[in-house]
């Protein structure tokens, strides 16, 4: 029997209530509240009630908080109070209640008048101390937290429930050691307690272990299933919104009077850009609590971005009223502003999260985080250095400022219009390369949008994928390519993703394109526009860098699998089947796509504009394409149907593509599993016969499959297959066409084109042999044998200035003869009359071998020239 119960028992024999109060007693109410039969436990409680029995009055009242029966608490409440005045008992459970609905000042004298009754009543002192916190009378909460936090390491608190409030209180000082210490011995005084489960699992989760956390919250709910306030905890640590957003609905299935949770659900519709659902979560929040701080940093989010200031004013000031320092306030606007990627708006709100609170390590991580986002990365160390002080356990500060001091080993070039940070050892391979690209990109896309950055724009490229997430979140393993917050980008190098296929300038231009709609829009762009106008301006550059979705896409279509315009965000944010990223970027491109069409560019920048002048989205179609959102969407969907007629014979038998089990399948496990589909039947038997040396037949097949469908460019495709039978025959001509052909629908094909550029070199072209040893280099771009190709084509066709390039970065990556390597740097800057430095060069090379009579003679040129 545990000590509190224990207690409670003989109060009630000392009052003379044995017989049917003890009998009554038999239901074991502290277990069926742990458990979350909250109404059989407040009939266990109701029968047992007396004025000194702290444990069943608190349990009682319990039941009503966790159901979100505020109301119908408070009035028993009332009723108990006028039963037994100043019982410190119930004037804590009425002070919970009355904070629930927002009544705080009622709150707060209740939960005084508990302390003024019970001097030792060290629950009432941590929610009181809580409740001065939340209203910024920081400095009252720090000395109840104190005295609190002084009695657990003295020893006086011995009863688990003792020990976890005293942890509290030690965590909201930042004691965590204290605090963990404490909390583990309160599980180990009382395993399974369903509160002291959920303070641990908080504790873990504010240090930044989401594992431990996510652990002591299942844990918890093994016990109760039924307590919202864990679903809501789980979903802080949840990895995707979608499930983020399935238990938020999990916690309101539970009580529907969940503020937390409605506040959750109203961020996740923010994410989305669905404002009215967001403000309608909110409405019923606040009408449960219109005091609940976080709702109403929610709401003013709202209005933020709906561009509504009268209204974001009115709520601030709402706020501030009961907070005049509410930093917590502006926190969790910044954070839905992020969300929403207004990045300079969001840095102000953060700014003024610091400015509200000072010592704030949350405020100053998120200040310091917002301003490296805007490239200002010597204020952004200041602010981080500031919160890693306060709170070494952020991770996200961690990396970061260690990210900070990584980038010391980074050069910057610039161009015009381009800044590009880079990884010294990738400088000389990659640099030229990524700075002409960019700069191209950027001369091709402002001669059609209205945005001129104010600077040059920074690109900072990441040579480890680790480096590139916690730049991006912070945390490593992320899994993106590119990432833009305006005029600041940044992006992973091939060295970054290893073995996988990457095109480094596609995701470039990708990248530009989001500068260029979010500074057209300024920032008010939705995702699923700047993401479909990226990949438009991608195809639009290069044809071949059109996204292999097309099947994807149509199978989704039938399957009627694809977001209405209104929600396409969500297709982005809460994948329902693998691929629906992806997926949903070629979604994005093929509406806007359409939109330029029908429309012509124009129409682009018109909605751009629109939606800088404040329209919503909805708003903004109306105005520049004189219809609503559902019915630009219905002529959309119109327009894809004679495409999806061409397709049929593709599609009809073709493996579902959205299920997990296929989405890592082969060519042959797709054939085995779901039987023929024409397309992948002509690969196989083409495959077949050429594994069985009938080059005709599979010639015949592998045409057969192109026929049906020439975009099919992953393994087993037909164009692979087909260049193996023309090598084997010998035949050039054929070869060198089915080559082009495949390169002409492949972002990739790196190896090809470099088999290409030789048999034009052969032939003399030496203008397109060099072309495709430079195209090869977007995604394979430490190919020596390619860059020294490139340095001999280019010296052959007098482009010296390209020549030097290559020899440089061939120097870059580390040759085995660094002698000849240098040499050969010498030669072109000869060749490029750049004498000084080609002096340079080859005296580093008679450095390393001091008899090499060609450098000799080089330097001699050299010194000669130099008189």
């Amino acid at each position: 029997m545990r000590p509190r119960l224990r207690r409670f028992l003989s109060a009630c024999l000392v009052l003379g209530l044995a017989g049917g109060a003890a009998a009554a007693w038999a239901q074991p109410a502290p277990e069926l509240l742990n458990a979350g039969q909250y109404m059989r436990a407040r009939a266990a409680f109701a029968e047992n009630l007396v004025a000194d029995a702290g444990g069943a009055i608190e349990g009682y009242f319990e039941t009503f908080l966790q159901t979100g029966d505020f109301y119908e608490g408070l009035a028993a409440a009332e009723r108990r109070r006028a039963q037994w005045p100043g019982n410190a008992f119930v004037l804590y459970a009425e002070g919970r209640l009355l904070r629930a609905v927002g009544r705080i000042q009622e709150a707060e004298q209740a939960l005084i008048g508990a302390i003024q009754a019970k001097s030792d009543y060290w629950r009432a002192g941590l929610e009181l101390a809580d409740l001065f916190a939340y209203t910024g009378q920081q400095r009252r909460a720090r000395g109840l937290y104190s005295t609190l936090s002084n009695n657990l390491r003295q020893g006086i608190f011995t009863s688990a429930a003792d020990m976890a409030v005293g942890a509290q209180a030690a965590a909201r000082l930042e004691e965590y050691h204290d605090a963990n210490e404490a909390l583990t011995t309160a599980l180990r005084l009382e395993p399974g307690n369903v509160q002291h489960l959920l303070w641990h699992g908080d504790l873990y989760r504010v240090t930044y272990d989401v594992a431990q956390a996510q652990t002591l919250y299942e844990e918890a709910l093994t016990v109760n299933p039924h307590r919202a306030a864990l679903y809501v905890a789980l979903a802080q640590t949840a990895g995707s919104y979608a499930r983020k957003e399935e238990l938020a609905r999990e916690a309101l299935k539970r009580m529907p009077r969940s503020v937390p949770a409605r506040s959750l659900l109203a961020l996740l519709h923010i994410l989305d850009g669905e404002l009215l659902a967001a403000e309608a979560q909110l409405t019923e929040a606040l009408a449960i609590n219109p005091n609940a701080i976080t709702s109403l940093a929610r709401l003013a989010t709202v209005h933020h971005l709906r561009g509504d200031s009268a209204a974001y004013a009115a709520v601030e000031a709402r706020t501030r009223q009961i907070n005049s320092t509410p930093s917590d306030y502006y926190l969790a606007i910044s954070e839905g502003l992020t969300l929403r990627f207004r990045y300079p708006a969001a840095a102000a709100m953060a700014r003024k999260a610091v400015e509200a609170d000072p010592v704030s390590a949350a405020a100053n991580a998120a200040l310091g985080t917002a301003l490296l986002r805007l490239g200002d990365a010597r204020q952004a160390r200041r602010y981080l250095d500031r919160a890693y002080e306060r709170d070494a356990f952020n991770l996200f500060v961690a990396n970061t400022l260690s990210l900070l001091d990584e980038t010391e080993a980074f050069t910057e070039l610039e161009s015009a219009h381009i800044r590009l940070r880079i990884h010294r050892s990738e400088a000389d391979v990659l640099g030229p390369a990524m700075l002409r690209e960019a700069e191209d990109a950027y001369q091709a896309m402002v001669q059609r949008y209205p945005y001129r950055p104010a600077g040059k724009i920074l690109i900072e490229a990441y040579n480890d994928a680790d480096d590139f997430a916690v730049r991006v979140a912070g945390v490593p393993h992320v899994g993106l390519l590119g990432v833009s917050f305006g005029d600041v980008l940044a992006i992973n190098t091939p060295e970054a993703q290893g073995d996988r296929p990457y095109n480094w300038a596609r995701t470039l231009w990708h990248e530009i394109a989001h500068t260029m709609a979010i500074g057209t829009s300024a920032f008010h762009v939705p995702r699923w526009l700047t993401e479909g106008l990226s990949v438009y301006e991608e195809q639009r550059a290069y044809p071949e860098w059109t996204r292999e979705y097309e099947l994807r896409f149509f199978m989704a279509l039938d399957r009627d699998r694809l977001h209405p315009l209104e929600e396409i965000d969500r297709g982005f944010t809460r994948p329902a089947f693998p691929g629906q990223v992806m997926m949903s970027y070629y979604h994005a491109y093929k509406v806007v796509d359409f939109m330029v069409a029908q429309h012509g560019f124009e129409a682009i920048a018109g909605l751009l504009g629109s939606l800088r002048a404040g329209r919503s989205m909805e708003q903004a179609v109306q105005e520049v394409l004189g219809m609503s959102i559902a019915q630009l969407d219905d002529a959309f969907h119109r327009s894809l149907r004679a495409r999806r007629a061409a397709l049929g014979s593709v599609l009809q038998g073709w493996p579902d593509m959205l299920t997990e089990e296929a989405s890592g399948s082969s060519l042959e496990e797709w054939l085995r599993q779901q039987g023929k589909n024409s397309l992948l039947g002509a690969l196989q038997e083409g495959a077949d016969a050429l594994a069985q040396s009938d080059d005709e037949e599979a010639e015949a097949r592998f045409k057969e499959a192109l026929e049906i469908y020439p975009y099919y460019t992953s393994a087993g495709n037909a164009y692979q297959g087909l260049a193996a039978i023309y090598r084997q025959r010998g035949d050039e001509q054929a070869l060198v066409a089915i080559l082009e052909a495949f390169l002409a629908v492949t972002p990739f094909g790196a190896a090809e084109a470099r088999e290409l550029s030789a048999v034009y070199a052969k032939r003399g072209d030496l203008s397109r042999a060099r072309a495709l040893l430079i195209r090869s280099r977007t995604s394979a771009p430490y190919n020596e044998d390619a860059l020294s190709q490139i340095a001999q084509l280019s010296a052959r066709q007098g482009d010296y200035a390209l020549e030097v390039e290559a020899r440089r970065a061939l120097l870059a990556l580390g040759p085995a003869d660094q002698a000849a390597a240098y040499f050969h740097l010498a030669q072109s800057l000869y060749n490029n009359a750049e004498i000084a430095q080609a002096k340079r060069a080859v005296l580093q090379s008679l450095e390393i071998a001091p008899g090499f009579r060609e450098a000799q003679a080089l330097l001699l040129e050299c010194v000669g020239e130099g008189r």
